[in-house]
């Protein structure tokens, strides 16, 4: 079995992280698949691809060195006049020759990316493994819908992801497999003693994730318990807002309150600390942290209608509060914070509840798909 992977980026990010869990498994578990990849962007995690992967190209970067014998016909073309194709239409010749049995795109990014290649190599099956929710796939890809009939199967990273296939974009049922997010958490215990109430996030720090929320809860807590002892801690890249949220933070007095430390190597150093979670995210289908934060035995406090993650703690670990209410979420860190029994109660519950979204659980499900669509 030949595979093509499309991966946006190589960040050291949700859909990326997974792709590579998956890719590595493969590796462990099927000695008879090869897989190829296919970077649109690169980062920090592109060595880690190549030691797991047979071939590597690149969108941006054209593709790998062309063959002496590819080079002498390119050559040829030009001095008969004839007219040369741009780079990624020789890539995407070079992929083709591959004859894959497969491709497949990872994240909504990679969608057009996939159809090009699909069209060149005839019986080839195209699987998408969709991380995004409706308002990302409109910025990210608004003609989805020239696309997404070339595509066999679809994979959701949570149910509220196939809901908006199946009701935003008329996506048959038929076609989407669930198919829950997971990661690598490591054990370690959190310290005994501890100075201060610690509401955390993670995550690019960014409108999707909810900064300017975290702010407002932070700001609504000050305001109203000005005797609580709590701070707030994100971690993550601070992205292009880092001069807004700093702006935001000096205006409304939280500079004692509130840090944002940025993207760490070793984020476990930070989450350890943590009493609860925060996601206040407005869109995320089913964010890793909230796998690793729960194997830390924190809650966790998210809204309804905006992610994945409270699918699973609507039955238990944290609260599920109404979208965007700033109050609701505030109370819910009021009550942890008053109640430290329940912090240790629901985190307990949070890492039971989330103890199955692991690779060694999930990565079989992906690779049936797979070879259910051949």
């Amino acid at each position: 079995m030949k595979l093509l992977f499309i991966t946006h980026d190589a960040s050291r990010s949700g859909a990326p992280l997974i792709l590579l869990y998956f890719i590595k498994w493969l590796n462990t578990h099927s000695k008879n698949v090869d897989c190829d990849l296919l970077f649109v962007h690169g980062g920090v995690l592109e060595s880690d691809f190549k030691k797991e992967c047979n071939e590597v190209f690149y969108v941006k970067k054209g593709h790998k060195p062309l063959k002496f014998s590819e080079l002498i016909w390119i050559k040829i073309k030009k001095k008969l006049g004839l007219r040369a194709k741009n780079t990624t239409d020789e890539l995407f010749t070079v992929l083709a020759n591959n004859h894959y049995d497969l491709i497949y795109a990872n994240t909504i990014i990679s969608v057009p990316f996939g159809v090009q290649i699909k069209n060149r190599i005839p019986n080839v099956k195209l699987l998408l493994h969709i991380h995004e929710l409706n308002t990302q796939i409109k910025i990210l890809l608004p003609n989805f819908n020239q696309y997404k009939g070339n595509i066999d199967c679809f994979i959701a990273a949570s149910n509220i992801v196939k809901n908006n296939l199946v009701n935003n974009w008329n996506v048959s049922e038929d076609l989407i497999e669930v198919i829950y997010e997971f990661s690598v958490v490591k054990q370690f215990e959190t310290p005994k003693s501890k100075t201060i109430f610690t509401v955390g996030a993670s995550g690019l720090s960014y409108w999707r994730k909810g900064n300017d929320i975290f702010l407002q809860v932070a700001s609504h807590i000050k305001n109203n318990y000005p005797d609580a002892k709590i701070k707030f801690v994100w971690v993550g890249n601070e992205f292009r807002d880092k001069p807004i949220i700093d702006a935001d933070i000096i205006k409304l007095g939280l500079k004692q309150y509130v840090h944002f430390v940025g993207e760490k190597e070793h984020p476990y150093e930070e989450f350890m600390f943590f009493d609860v979670f925060l996601l206040s995210s407005r869109e995320d289908p089913f964010p890793l942290v909230c796998i690793e934060i729960a194997n830390l035995e924190k809650p966790i406090i998210c809204f309804e209608k905006a992610s994945g993650t409270a699918e699973v703690v609507s039955k238990g670990g944290g609260y599920v509060v109404p979208y965007l209410d700033i109050k609701a979420m505030a109370d819910k860190v009021m009550y942890y914070y008053n109640n430290p029994d329940k912090v240790n109660d629901d985190g307990r519950i949070a890492k039971k509840m989330f103890s199955e979204f692991t690779p060694d659980n999930k990565c079989p499900l992906i690779y049936q798909k797979i070879k259910d669509l051949l």
